[in-house]
C-alpha cells in the first residue's frame, strides 16, 4: 500500500476555499501585523532624537547631536509649547492592515497601508522654513550650529538665540531617523507573506 507525501495532498487541496485555514492564517496575519507596528511606534517613542525633541526646551542633548550644546527643541526653533512629534505619532498609528489574499497553495499576498518617510517628511516643516522638514533634517544635517547658543529664557523656545558671529564651533552630527525606521518596518510587513500553517 503506497502512501501520499503531506506536500502532495497539499497541492491537491485548494486552502484559499478552506474557512478554518483562512480565517486561522489571516489571524496570525493580524496578530503579527500589530507587533510589527508597535514595534515602530515604540522605536520612534524611544529613539533618542524624539526623546530629546520632547523633553522640550530645558533638555539636554542627549541624542548628541548638537555636541552636547543646547537642545535639538531650542536648536530647531519650535516655539515653547510645541508638540512637535505628535504628528508624527498620528501618521504611524494611521498604519493599517489593507486586505489578505489567500492562494491556493496556501502562500498569502497581504497589503499594508503605511507612510512613507516623505509623506512624514511633508507634514514635519521646520518652524522657520516652510518646505524643509525638521526630521529630514535630522538625518542630512541642519545648518546654524556656529551660530546657535543656549540660553535660558531666550528666543522663541524659551532657550536658544543665535549669534551674530560664529563662536561656538562645532558641527551637527546627522543621525538615522525616521528613513530608517521606515526601511526596517517594509522589511518586517514583507515577512507577513511568509507565514503558512502547518
Amino acid at each position: 500500500m503506497s502512501s501520499i507525501s503531506r506536500q502532495k495532498i497539499n497541492r491537491m487541496i485548494d486552502l484559499s476555499k478552506s474557512t478554518q485555514y483562512v480565517t486561522k492564517l489571516k489571524s496570525i496575519i493580524l496578530v503579527n501585523f500589530k507587533k510589527i507596528k508597535n514595534e515602530l511606534i515604540d522605536e520612534f517613542k524611544t529613539h533618542p532624537v524624539t526623546v530629546e525633541i520632547e523633553a522640550g526646551p530645558q533638555a539636554r542633548n542627549t541624542s548628541g547631536t548638537l555636541g552636547g550644546n543646547g537642545n535639538l527643541f531650542s536648536f530647531i526653533g519650535f516655539n515653547e509649547g510645541d508638540k512637535p512629534t505628535k504628528v508624527i505619532y498620528s501618521k504611524l498609528e494611521s498604519i493599517t492592515l489593507g486586505s489578505t489574499i489567500i492562494m491556493r497553495n496556501g502562500s498569502s499576498r497581504t497589503t499594508v497601508i503605511y507612510p512613507t518617510a516623505d509623506d512624514i517628511f511633508n507634514v514635519t516643516p521646520m518652524p522657520w522654513a516652510e518646505g524643509r522638514s525638521w526630521a529630514k533634517g535630522i538625518e542630512s544635517g541642519i545648518s546654524g550650529l556656529g551660530l546657535y547658543l543656549n540660553k535660558k529664557d531666550t528666543g522663541r523656545s524659551g532657550a536658544g538665540i543665535q549669534r551674530h558671529s560664529k563662536s561656538l564651533g562645532g558641527k551637527f552630527r546627522n543621525t538615522q531617523y525616521i528613513s530608517k525606521m521606515i526601511k526596517d518596518f517594509e522589511r518586517k510587513i514583507l515577512t507577513l507573506d511568509g507565514i503558512r500553517i502547518g
